[in-house]
């Protein structure tokens, strides 16, 4: 039975037609640019530079199958004598665990096919005939995370449970074939899990065998070259995997090979450079150690890289054996050529730590008196000098040794030298303190990542590192060892060695590229700038920011004699930026169809098995159960496959739909590109042919027409040429352009709302409308798409509002309020008469300033809390406490409020002046007397020993109330005699008034059960409060103090 389940089931694979229910999409139009003359096709199907660089090893080639690899064997091909050393197998596959040393080739008899009977005891040999693939694997993934995102059948989730009853499946097949149920085993529901060494964010593990390129798991390295293949600048995974592999079988010049191709695509990569040096180094290949150092240390400035270098010299060059000194000079020379180069580096401390242990190990004594002891001592105290003035992170214990080895020479001298060397250090020790602070955080990694796509995994942490970068390099412009006046160069080489560090992280970030460019372009550094615009494109080959940049490099400063000659020179070479980007663009536009196509097989390979295997269980079950319901059945399953094949169908339009778009990104980036090339040659070249002879430049028309060859254009590069051809040379041929390009983008409304400008700008306002009627009608046919039609509407109801009839800018605004009802009716009538600028209509004239301009107040936010309980005040109080009429009305403070009503809010009030009851304020206290001796003596020669009121018994004078305090601002605020005109302030009546106020009643002194003193009713006497000079002293009401009673200082406890 099962036998026959496999038969079948193999037909029907025979049978699929991945390609039968899926139609590929259309060619583009462009391509068919005028088919009365029809423009020479381009096959941009050229591999990139990028991928050219990495040709496919012939080992992991896939060798087509032979045409017999299915069928049965014969018996006695079956019997075959088998060699002496057979490797083990375990149903059917390699025993994994089986040692690999001996590695010797064994003629195997051909493997039974899957329609024998029995299942072959021979292990099925891989696709790419790898040698030594059967090896035990290493804990590294061999799909990647997003070969491990394609799912399997239409789920989408990475652990997800198959509820149908389906068999389990094997892990690969023979010569990649699609997996085979086994019908043998129990059906149980299948829940497909992430292995625990892959990522969890991943899916499920693809299915081997559904891409056209199979690979059995035991061929690791097919599949990491696969991977590779694939993704070459963003599966850094499959790269060191690979290397580790090739190491790990002791096959180092598979190895070094990996290399090779890995440092073409990572040249920055010194971590990785580091490894490869060592690993030469440990098989005691020292030459090509020494040539890996060379070739790297320049391109990777990496102070592991540098170290790495200087351990090598320094291994080459025995110091203990070298008699002639050759090698201690080689030494020296190497130490000041890496630390010029990466002395500067923050991370450089131990380097220089390292290089004064060297200078220590020179002949001499340090102390001693001979020359070669001063020598030594001259030695130290320079390398000690250049060090400290470094911001590294060895700073702090390189002082302390330089402070230890001056004073243990001389104290006096090495006092003096600590503080001629002090300022530069405290410099670099302050410079070291920020730059803790601006680097915390920073990832220095050599190992760049592809920027993520914004909203994606890891979108925000790259940005994260993008900014902090920028803030250290800023932070390294703002020139905190002040070495802009000192040692400018010295400056600059810091700013360029900051980038290059930075960039060995961000290697695919364009604008940080640009950014180093510009800086040395400005700063006068030629040579740096170009070559970091040649690396910055080597690294982002589709970078247009890059490529523009260059092409603008060369065309501002390049260096061309006059003449026709000089022109074609001058545009090879701007153009070589432009090509480079051009071919990148395009490639990535044939990647992405192959992704596609890729994509879209799979999703219904997977599909096809999955169903495949849920019949042959139903034919399984359906033979063993006798409970079969009939059409019921066969209802209730057409239904569900009914709704599968509806959500494959819709995963199919959603990988089309998201490969679309990003194909129409492509192609937009393609098209200014050649637009920026036509401006560019149009301004170098000229108008040009666009079948140009040769010897001469192509122009501006033969790059347009290089264009439509190469396709992928949009209705951008039409626009601009015709635009070209309009405002340069007033040239007809511009209307032709528009008029070829209605006919290639007849449903693109931008491209007609350009057209129509242009015809207006032509004073050809019928051919204008006749354009927007067609347009028009074609766009709002569609429900979906009236909304494109809105710009064109905009434009023509300006322009008929300008220039046109007022029935036709009736009939325009009735098309449009039927069209969108949203916008509303007065909004369509006030642009007939507005501009950008200024709107007519919307303007309020001020008629009444005094009406329309009051002045607001300073608001006091109001509250909800409920006003606080006021005592009563009698009326005379509140008389008093009137606002003054110069407060009142005075300009300065209009509407003022005489009053704030105080609250029960939690918070502080604001100060209130006017309720002195509600809110009673304490009164300074006087001085208080000292106590004891000291205070007698004090009293003593004061002359107040006597002082009956310090004596007991003696009663003492009763002291005047303090006026209250809004008494006290009234009369402050009281304007003087001279401003009254008619009516003159009389000062009697003005005391009277004031001494009938009852004070007991309003208790001012705020104890309670206190009461003042009774006044005395009658007025007093002219001299009261002081009176002038002859007169007794008297106090407020009148009553003369008593000559023996001196007043000590009173407050308001000082009775």
């Amino acid at each position: 039975m099962a036998d026959m389940d496999e038969l079948a089931f193999l037909d029907a694979q025979k049978e699929y037609d991945p390609a039968g229910e899926f139609q590929p999409a259309p060619a583009d139009e462009e391509e068919d640019y005028d088919p009365s003359a029809p423009l020479a096709s381009y096959s941009a199907g050229s591999p990139s530079d990028q991928s050219a660089s990495m040709p496919e090893s012939a080992a992991n080639t896939p060798q087509p199958a032979e045409a017999d690899a299915l069928k049965p064997q014969p018996a006695d091909a079956a019997a075959a004598p088998t060699p002496s050393k057979q490797l083990r197998t375990k149903g059917g596959f390699v025993d994994e665990s089986e040692d690999d040393e001996d590695e010797v080739p064994v003629s195997r008899p051909k493997a039974a096919g899957l329609l024998n009977t029995g299942v072959s005891d021979s292990p099925q040999r891989s696709h790419t005939h790898t040698p030594a693939n059967t090896l035990a694997p290493s804990h590294v993934p061999l799909h990647s995370t997003q070969d491990e995102q394609a799912v399997s059948g239409v789920s989408s989730s990475s652990s997800h449970t198959v509820h149908d009853a389906v068999p389990t499946f094997a892990s690969a097949t023979p010569n990649g074939g699609t997996p085979v149920p086994d019908t043998t085993k129990t059906a149980v529901p299948v829940q497909t899990i992430v292995p625990p060494s892959y990522p969890t964010s991943s899916a499920a593990t693809p299915t081997v065998g559904s891409s056209s390129k199979a690979r059995l798991p035991q061929d690791r390295v097919g599949i990491f070259e696969d991977r590779i293949a694939e993704d070459p600048r963003g599966d850094i995974e499959a790269w060191l995997s690979l290397i580790e592999e090739h190491r790990r079988r002791n096959k180092f010049d598979d190895a070094r090979a990996v290399f090779d191709r890995f440092f073409k695509v990572f040249p920055s990569a010194a971590e990785e450079w580091v490894a490869y040096a060592n690993m030469e180094s440990e098989l005691g290949e020292l030459k090509r150690t020494e040539a890996i150092l060379g070739r790297s240390i320049l391109q990777a400035p990496h102070i592991e890289l540098w170290m790495t270098y200087v351990s090598h010299i320094r291994r080459i060059n025995n110091l203990v054996t070298d008699q002639s000194g050759t090698a201690r000079q080689v030494t020296q020379q190497v130490y000041d050529f890496v630390l010029d180069h990466a002395g500067i580096d923050v991370n450089a401390g131990k380097l220089w730590i390292d290089y004064i242990e060297f200078v220590k190990t020179y002949p001499g004594i340090v102390g001693g008196t001979s020359w070669q002891d001063t020598q030594k001592m001259d030695m130290l105290r320079k390398a000690y000098g250049r060090a400290i003035a470094v911001p590294t992170n060895s700073l702090l214990e390189i002082w302390r040794e330089y402070d230890k080895f001056e004073m243990n020479l001389n104290k006096a001298t090495g006092r003096k030298n600590l503080q001629e060397k002090s300022p530069f250090y405290m410099t670099a020790r302050g410079a070291n303190t920020q730059l803790e602070n601006v680097t915390r955080g920073i990832i220095r990694t050599t190992l760049p990542k592809l920027p993520p796509a914004p909203g994606f995994n890891g979108y925000e942490e790259y940005m994260n590192q993008v900014q902090m970068w920028k803030n250290w390099i800023m932070w390294e412009k703002s020139d905190p060892l002040e070495l802009k006046t000192d040692d400018l160069a010295l400056y600059k080489k810091r700013v360029v060695y900051l980038y290059k560090q930075a960039l060995m992280a961000l290697r695919f970030w364009p604008e940080l590229w640009y950014d180093a460019a510009e800086w040395c372009f400005q700063n006068d550094l030629e040579t740096e700038g170009n070559e970091f615009l040649d690396k910055g494109i080597e690294a982002n080959p589709e970078s247009c920011l890059l490529a523009f940049k260059k092409a603008n490099q060369v065309e501002l400063t390049g260096t061309f004699e006059d003449g026709d000659v000089g022109a074609v020179r001058k545009g090879e070479a701007v153009r070589e930026p432009y090509n480079k980007v051009l071919d990148a663009l395009y490639g990535l536009t044939n990647t992405l169809k192959k992704r596609e196509e890729t994509s879209i097989t799979q999703m219904k390979e997977n599909f096809a098995a999955q169903l495949a295997a849920e019949e042959a269980t139903r034919a399984n079950d359906n033979a063993s159960n006798d409970d079969y319901d009939g059409p019921e059945d066969e209802e209730e399953i057409a239904k569900r496959r009914q709704e599968k094949e509806d959500a494959l169908q819709l995963q199919l339009k959603s990988i089309s739909a998201g490969f679309n778009a990003q194909v129409t990104t492509l192609k937009k980036t393609i098209s200014f590109a050649w637009i920026a090339l036509m401006r560019t040659m149009r301004r170098i070249q000229g108008k040009g042919r666009p079948d140009p002879p040769p010897g001469t430049g192509p122009g501006f028309r033969g790059i347009f027409a290089e264009a439509r060859k190469k396709g992928k254009l949009l209705s951008d590069a039409y626009v601009a040429s015709a635009l070209i051809e309009h405002h340069c040379y007033q040239d007809p041929a511009a209307t032709k352009i528009f008029e070829r390009g209605m006919k290639l983008f007849p449903d693109d409304e931008q491209f007609a709302l350009e057209y129509c400008k242009h015809l207006v700008k032509q004073n050809d306002a019928t051919n204008a409308r006749a354009v927007f009627e067609t347009i028009i009608n074609r766009i709002t046919g569609k429900p979906e798409s009236v909304h494109r039609a809105k710009p064109l509407f905009l434009f023509f109801h300006e322009y008929e509002s300008q220039f046109g009839e007022l029935a036709q800018i009736v009939k325009l605004e009735k098309r449009m309020a039927d069209l969108f009802p949203e916008d509303p009716q007065l909004h369509r009538f006030t642009q007939r008469f507005s501009t950008p600028t200024f709107d007519p209509t919307t303007v309020r004239p001020i008629i009444s300033p005094k009406t329309q301009m009051r002045p607001t107040l300073p608001g006091i936010i109001p509250t909800v809390e409920e006003p606080l309980a006021v005592p009563t005040l009698p009326a005379a109080v509140v008389a008093v406490r009137q606002p003054s009429p110069g407060v009142a009305n005075s300009p300065r403070i209009p509407n003022a409020q005489p009053h704030i009503a105080a609250t029960n809010s939690p918070k502080r009030p604001l100060e209130d002046f006017d309720n002195e009851l509600a809110h009673p304020r304490k009164i300074p206290r006087g001085e208080s007397p000292l106590k004891g001796a000291a205070g007698r003596r004090l009293a003593a020669r004061s002359g107040n020993v006597n002082q009956p009121s310090e004596q007991p018994g003696h009663p003492v004078a009763a002291q005047p109330t303090p006026l209250p305090r809004n008494v006290n601002f009234l009369l402050s605020i009281i304007p003087a005699a001279h401003t009254y005109r008619e009516t003159r302030l009389d000062a009697n009546k003005m005391v009277a008034l004031l001494q009938n106020i009852d004070l007991a009643r309003a208790n001012l002194s705020g104890r309670p059960g206190s009461a003042a003193p009774t006044p005395v009713a009658s007025a007093p006497p002219a001299g009261a409060f002081g009176g002038p000079p002859g007169w007794p002293p008297q106090n407020a009401y009148g009553n003369p103090h008593p000559a023996s009673f001196p007043i000590p200082p009173q407050g308001y406890y000082g009775r």
